[in-house]
């Protein structure tokens, strides 16, 4: 079997010492094509891990904690000599039990002269105003809603990315499974004149961002990374969940809404 490994700087020593292990036991530590990639670190290295690998499906992510909380990074680095053994007399045939399918969300740009551009995001987009200086926008859930927004941006996120920024700002949490995204404001302003009400939060199948201020006073941010994209001429950029999706390895047999549970309630003791 072949093995990507993936850290963050402070996780180098337990690479190494994971790497060793896994080549002891006959494992194949490999850069392109693999069957696994082991993430060590919290949760934004296996962020960073899957636009790195353009969110591809094929290999399955084995999550190793190596932060703090770790949300999406379910098995400790105590756990290590269990995976290998599992992988050892599992590998080959892997069910739902042993792993969790995870959806992606599908960020569509459509631009003026008929263009579109795709992009992925495990946990979500982030839309705001450069040094967070407001911005307005229409919102739009594609069926019948829409309202115009002034704040410093705006947060659409998958049930994953529920418990990450859209959470500090008091956006839901959700559980996996649920089909849907959610769009949270940052900072968002009452316009007093026309008394309209800005619903901080909503939750829907679709959601669509029709930019009005200057594209270029605008900074775009999937799973916290900067992304350099040109708005130039957008039209509109639409977020859904995509049929696309990932698979990581669920040793311990816990649904991530489990994980999310009992790691929740430990950081609130």
């Amino acid at each position: 079997m072949n093995i990507k490994i993936v850290c963050n700087d402070n996780s180098k020593i337990q690479a190494r010492i994971i790497k060793h292990k896994l080549v002891e036991n006959g494992f194949k530590i490999v850069q392109t094509e693999p069957d696994f990639v082991f993430v060590i670190g919290g949760d934004g290295t296996f962020l960073r891990a899957l636009r790195e690998l353009n969110y591809s499906h094929c290999p399955i992510y084995v999550c190793i904690n190596s932060g703090t909380l770790g949300y999406l990074q379910d098995i400790s680095c105590a756990q290590v000599e269990k995976l290998i053994t599992f992988l050892k007399e599992n590998a080959t045939k892997l069910d739902n039990k042993n792993t969790n399918k995870m959806a992606l969300a599908k960020i569509t740009y459509y631009y003026n002269d008929g263009s579109v551009k795709v992009d992925n995001a495990i946990n979500e987009l982030q839309l705001s105003g450069k040094k967070y200086h407001k911005m307005q926008f229409y919102l739009s859930d594609c069926i019948d809603f829409k309202q115009k927004v002034v704040s410093s941006g705006i947060i659409l996120s998958t049930p994953y990315g529920s418990t990450a920024y859209n959470k500090s700002l008091g956006g839901p949490v959700f559980c996996q499974g649920v089909n849907a995204i959610c769009s949270t404001l940052i900072a968002p302003i009452q316009n007093s004149k026309t008394e309209d009400y800005i619903l901080n939060s909503l939750i829907g199948n679709k959601f669509s961002v029709e930019i009005l201020s200057d594209t270029n006073d605008v900074d775009v941010i999937i799973d916290g990374q900067d992304i350099q994209i040109d708005l130039n001429n957008i039209c509109r950029i639409e977020v859904e969940i995509d049929k696309k999706c990932i698979y990581k390895l669920n040793m311990n047999n816990k649904s991530y809404s489990r994980n999310l549970l009992e790691k929740m309630l430990k950081s609130n003791p």
